[in-house]
């Protein structure tokens, strides 16, 4: 039986400017899913975020790991971040150290871990963002999307069970792009329970196996990604549009050329898939 290994219950969280950043918000994730959090800017996504692994402090409610409610005590803390990493949306907020290695190794060592087991975790995890090569080289001397990936590697070198990716993408070129997008698909199939805030709707739509919409501080609507995007009202009530893949799908199911209880396609081979069927007479219009 899948396991909730990470509760929100009735959250508040006010900053110290009056800023009413989360309202009341309940949610579950279970363990092992992709998760997508879609909502406009200010809608509290990164609030949230930063909730989970104790950063934040809720001003009332609770967040419970793996059933049980988060310690803000400096030990237990420790613990829980080495559990619950945050790879942020700008990279130069994450990276301090003079080089790379140093960098990537920063969170092992404090986690209390030997010289020999910190450098082994970290080699492991150049090698799964792709920056062996990189490992001497100053920080402040790296591209944009090469910091990106140095920032994954310093999360990914203390072994978290759950990974949260603040705009993953965002900035990157199309060939680093879908680098990432291969690490994340190494990751899940590794077990790791990836969580992602996007505002590209046709990236949540195709990989998350559940989406949460959030707005003003509290979950709108959630669901898996057709159940979702389905709803065009919901989305624009929080600031977003459907995927291309789905606006085309209903155009053929109003033309008559596909029916409307066939599956929704997930992704452009299945939509191109439908596509020919329909056009060979092979799908039940």
């Amino acid at each position: 039986m899948t396991q909730n290994i990470i509760e929100v219950h009735k959250v508040l969280y006010t900053y110290s400017d009056g800023t009413n950043a989360l309202n009341g918000i309940t949610m579950k994730i279970q363990e092992g899913q992709k998760i997508a959090v879609l909502g406009a800017n200010g809608a509290g996504k990164s609030t949230l975020f930063l909730h989970f692994n104790g950063i934040l402090r809720p001003k009332r409610g609770q967040i419970l790991f793996q059933g049980n409610v988060v310690d803000y005590r400096h030990r237990s803390l420790l613990e829980l971040r080495k559990n619950i990493g945050i790879v942020f949306q700008d990279p130069d907020s994450q990276l301090f150290s003079a080089s790379v290695l140093q960098d990537v190794a920063f969170g092992p060592l404090n986690l209390g871990w030997s010289r020999e087991m910190a450098l082994a975790k970290c080699e492991q995890a150049m090698q799964e963002t792709e920056i062996e090569d990189l490992k001497n080289k100053p920080t402040h001397f790296l591209s944009y999307g090469q910091k990106k990936r140095v920032a994954i590697a310093g999360v990914l070198a203390m072994e978290p069970q759950v990974i949260i990716f603040d705009e993953p993408m965002a900035g990157l070129d199309p060939q680093m792009t879908q680098k990432i997008m291969n690490l994340l698909q190494k990751l899940s199939q590794q077990g790791k329970t990836l969580i992602i805030s996007t505002h590209d709707v046709d990236l949540a739509y195709g990989w998350a196996d559940y989406i949460f919409l959030i707005k003003d501080g509290t979950i709108l609507s959630e669901g898996t990604p057709g159940e979702i995007f389905l709803s065009k009202e919901l989305l624009h009530r929080c600031g977003l549009q459907t995927t291309w893949i789905i606006d085309i799908y209903r155009e053929l199911v109003t033309c008559g050329l596909l029916a409307g209880d066939i599956p929704l396609p997930r992704d452009q081979g299945a939509l191109l898939k439908l596509i020919k069927n329909a056009s060979t007479g092979l799908v039940n219009v």
